[in-house]
């Protein structure tokens, strides 16, 4: 068995029910099967087989769930790129992979130009769109040459099978190719069915970019794998609220994953109150404080609470999370381990620290990947012991409830003690002006590094700095508290939403 397995046998079950959505066009379990078979035969004619890397550069689309499909029924891996990714940039990661292939959207075909150029390994490019290039196949004239007969399937499936390198955003360092398999992906989506139900992911929308893994495995996949459907939103302009609040309320959506820049975004809404929500019964929220000011917003016009989850791409991701009836007794934290995983708080020697202290989060299961492509360093760093060593500090509760402190590059050494990121980010998203907070150290001859705030205002606020500060003054230690505020109108963020640490750092170190 592998993940598109999972598709044929929903097919083979329920003809009829949709799939996937995508703007105008809704796609059957029979027509999404009927067309991954197609890609099949291209990708074969193309002399793509088992373990031949191909890079995707695309938005989020019918054709890339067919594509990400195909390639797995011949064993082949999926490596999906960032489209807002520079040429230089996607060179990089086309000759790090060794990529055979490049399937890519059509409005990409100049970049695609240049790295043919700058790539020795890139033996066809695949255009999804109109393509005037001549080296370029357009997939859709390709397709349409395909027969329809019944193709028999290439390569005996395996839960071992390497399906994707996914690289990691960058929030911290250098990206890295986390090689994960068919089991990852399975035993991610079968701890979100176990920990959130089948009922809850059966329609879910998705306005993550599916390149990401938040977009194709913590939305898309554990929904499909459940034979339910996906509401796919395109992202190549943005994130657009409007968007995933139509689609929400005519698709009657039960699940919505987001980081909080997106949710802060659909809070914003001026017509908010307008839409119907009430068939949303699983708001998930992952990868950063949700503003105080965006909750108490989204509780006025949603049934649920809005729920947290843990995860990371070297996780397949899901690692902990909230659940309706955790959310009322530990709230602040980001839940419960998944069924399925093992986790543990450690020092630095990787011995667990006590319960209620501080330590690395370490993560051991049949959903934490294989290691790092072409970078035995990093996997050497990475996995020890068994274990996948996050890079992220946490501390458990009394119940074994798992509290997110910051990400061990995020934490801040000022004057000698250590200022977690996090925790102030969490505290001036608390006052009623302040929209979104990301908190940095920048260096300073007398504190080492001072704690900076760079702020996003509610529109109409006068809130200044001096206001801001004692705000934290009077609520955490002050040694804790920002030295320096800088206002902003928004935040860079990265193409999952999650606020881009990286380039703040070079704004204002």
């Amino acid at each position: 068995m592998n993940i598109a397995t999972v598709i044929k046998r929903w097919a083979d079950r329920y003809p009829e029910r949709e799939a996937v959505v995508c703007g105008e066009r809704r796609v059957t379990y029979r027509e999404l099967d009927r067309r991954i078979v197609k890609a099949v035969k291209l990708l074969a004619a193309l002399g793509i087989g088992k373990n031949d890397r191909v890079a995707l550069v695309m938005d989020n689309s019918i054709e890339f769930l067919e594509i990400y499909f195909a390639l797995t029924r011949i064993g082949a891996w999926c490596v999906p790129l960032n489209t807002r990714l520079t040429t230089e940039e996607l060179t990089y990661f086309l000759n790090h992979c060794g990529a055979l292939a490049v399937v890519y959207d059509a409005a990409y075909e100049s970049k695609m130009r240049t790295c043919s150029e700058r790539s020795s390994s890139i033996a066809h490019f695949v255009s999804v769109g109109t393509s005037a290039w001549a080296k370029a196949v357009e997939y859709a004239v390709a397709m349409d040459a395909i027969g329809e007969e019944r193709l028999i399937e290439g390569v005996e499936p395996s839960l071992d099978d390497v399906q994707a390198i996914m690289y990691t955003s960058g929030s911290t360092s250098q990206p890295k190719g986390a090689i994960l398999t068919n089991g990852n992906w399975l035993w991610n989506a079968m701890a979100m069915s176990l920990m959130l139900s089948p009922e809850n992911l059966f329609v879910n929308a998705c306005a993550i970019p599916l390149f990401h893994t938040a977009g194709v495995q913590t939305n898309t996949f554990p929904t499909l794998m459940v034979g339910g459907k996906v509401v796919l939103i395109p992202t190549a302009n943005g994130f657009d609220a409007t968007v995933l609040a139509r689609a929400i309320e005519v698709e009657r959506v039960r699940f919505v994953y987001m980081a909080p820049t997106m949710w802060s975004a659909l809070a914003k809404l001026e017509n908010l109150d307008s839409y119907d929500f009430t068939s949303l019964s699983l708001p998930l929220a992952a990868g950063g404080v949700v503003a105080g000011t965006t909750v108490k917003r989204l509780a006025e016009v949603l049934e649920e609470p809005l729920l947290y989850a843990y995860g990371l791409t070297e996780a397949a991701p899901l690692v902990t999370v909230l659940t309706r009836e955790d959310a009322l007794l530990y709230p602040g934290s980001v839940g419960k381990p998944a069924v399925t995983v093992d986790v543990r708080v450690v020092d630095d020697k990787g011995e667990e620290v006590p319960m209620g202290e501080v330590g690395e989060i370490t993560v051991r299961g049949p959903n934490v990947f294989n290691g790092y492509f072409n970078n035995p360093e990093a996997t050497t760093q990475g996995l020890r012991g068994g274990w996948l060593y996050t890079g992220d500090l946490g501390r458990f509760g009394s119940a074994h409830e798992l509290y997110f402190v910051d990400r061990k590059k995020d934490m801040i050494k000022s004057g000698g003690q250590n200022v977690y990121a996090a925790e102030v980010e969490e505290v001036l998203t608390q006052h009623p002006d302040v929209m979104q907070a990301a908190v940095i150290g920048v260096p300073d001859e007398k504190w080492s590094e001072a704690v900076t705030a760079v702020v996003v205002l509610r529109p109409g606020s006068s809130t200044g700095e001096k206001e801001l500060i004692e705000h934290c003054r009077a609520r955490m230690a002050s040694y804790k508290k920002p030295q320096r505020i800088i206002f902003v109108e928004e935040l860079p963020t990265l193409a999952t939403g999650k606020v881009d640490k990286i380039a703040l750092r070079r704004s204002y170190a």
